[in-house]
């Protein structure tokens, strides 16, 4: 795949998967309001994990397409981008009275989603930097972590009982057969061994690293250790403290993986940086922008048409609607912003350039276009020396 067909892929999987999640939150927001410590442990930490794996994914993947580094963390984001969809669905649902048809299905994948936060886990301390293992052997690793994510997923995916966080719904999947929980014993300690033996790979790397490389894997091995620590406490803050508690510990651990990628390629050059904090500063900034403008609409139109055309509903439609029309509007005046304020030189050039295809238009004379052509050519590209030669008509 070229890279640009790679970056319209990746930024586009991005920008459905956050249209998605944002609108499933904004329905959830309609529905349920804001209660303050459970909306930060539950998803303003997800939305923060999604802004962040997202433009760093979207990145890498259009920066280097070979490496699937990028690709995994576009995975992430789909998985997420549904999982709010889903969620928003099923509390939309469940307040209009309606708990049929797809509706615990929707709650099933949203409650499970997190085996996709443990599959990047594994595969991103793997791979990182160049999306290889260190070397052939590491792979057996790969397996493992496969293998046990792949028993112990089937083993969450199929218990029976009521959902996590959804306690109106029955795991749709779920099979009363003693096979589904035997299964879950040997797949924890696999894949927790695999968690473990891809954070020593870290190590390995970081020993037989040089210059740029070893400074890099410093970053994410912190980033590692701290995950896995974040991981093994969660399970006890749940037990003996607070669920809410224990899954911010882990949407935190787990959020220090992206933010390590990111601060090593603004700190040390990994993906072309002037390009990467230009991008995650506007789209950062353009999904923020949108995103709160996008629930105040709904809470608004929700106040509005509360009384009449299907309440809710409408205020999601038109609301989504609005936001939709103003991406381009919007992503331009970010773009002016973030240029100007923290890359004055590519800004004035610009300026520069603009100011001078006007006058292009309107002049007529070549000596006056001469001038103006050097001084454009020497205040945008800073050169040491320049020259315009000029073709001579031939004579008769």
């Amino acid at each position: 795949m070229s890279r640009r067909d790679a970056s319209i892929v990746a930024w586009t999987l991005f920008a459905v998967s956050a249209v998605l999640g944002f609108a499933g939150t904004g329905m959830k927001v309609a529905v349920d309001g804001v209660e303050s410590w459970h909306f930060v442990a539950n998803d303003g930490l997800a939305i923060a994990i999604f802004l962040v794996s997202g433009v760093v994914g979207a990145l890498v993947a259009s920066r280097l397409p070979a490496n699937p580094i990028g690709w995994i963390f576009i995975g992430l984001v789909v998985c997420l981008g549904l999982s709010g969809a889903a969620d928003g669905y099923v509390e939309l649902s469940v307040d209009q009275g309606r708990l049929g048809g797809l509706v615990p299905w929707a709650a099933w994948y949203s409650a499970n989603v997190f085996l996709a936060f443990f599959a990047t886990l594994v595969l991103v301390l793997l791979l990182f930097p160049d999306g290889r293992p260190p070397t052939r052997r590491w792979r057996v690793v790969l397996w493992a972590g496969g293998v046990g994510l792949g028993l112990l997923g089937a083993s969450v995916l199929f218990q029976p009982g009521t959902l996590d966080d959804y306690p109106l719904f029955a795991n749709p999947a779920g099979t009363d057969n003693a096979v589904v929980t035997w299964i879950g014993l040997p797949g924890f300690p696999l894949f927790l061994g695999a968690l473990v033996a891809s954070a020593a790979s870290l190590v390995v790397r970081f020993r037989r690293a040089r210059g740029v490389e070893r400074q890099q894997l410093t970053l994410l091995m912190a980033a590692g250790i701290l995950a896995t620590c974040a991981f093994v406490a969660s399970w006890f803050v749940q037990t003996l403290v607070s669920e809410d508690l224990g899954i911010a510990i882990v949407l935190v651990g787990i959020l220090a993986i992206p933010v390590a990628i990111g601060v090593a390629m603004l700190r040390y050059r990994l993906y072309e940086i002037d390009r990467v904090i230009s991008r995650t500063l506007v789209y950062g900034g353009l999904t923020v922008v949108l995103g709160a403008a996008y629930a105040g609409l709904v809470l608004a139109g929700q106040a509005v048409f509360s009384s009449f055309a299907g309440g809710s509903n409408l205020a999601i439609a038109v609301s989504t609607l609005v936001v939709a029309a103003f991406f381009l509007p919007a992503r331009a005046r970010v773009q002016r912003f973030v240029d100007r304020r923290f890359y004055r030189r590519r800004y004035d050039a610009q300026r520069t350039l603009e100011a001078f295809g006007a006058r292009l238009r309107e002049q007529m004379e070549l000596d006056a276009l001469d001038g103006d052509l050097r001084g454009v050519v020497d205040e945008t590209m800073r050169p040491a020396h320049v020259s315009l030669w000029l073709r001579q008509e031939a004579r008769p």
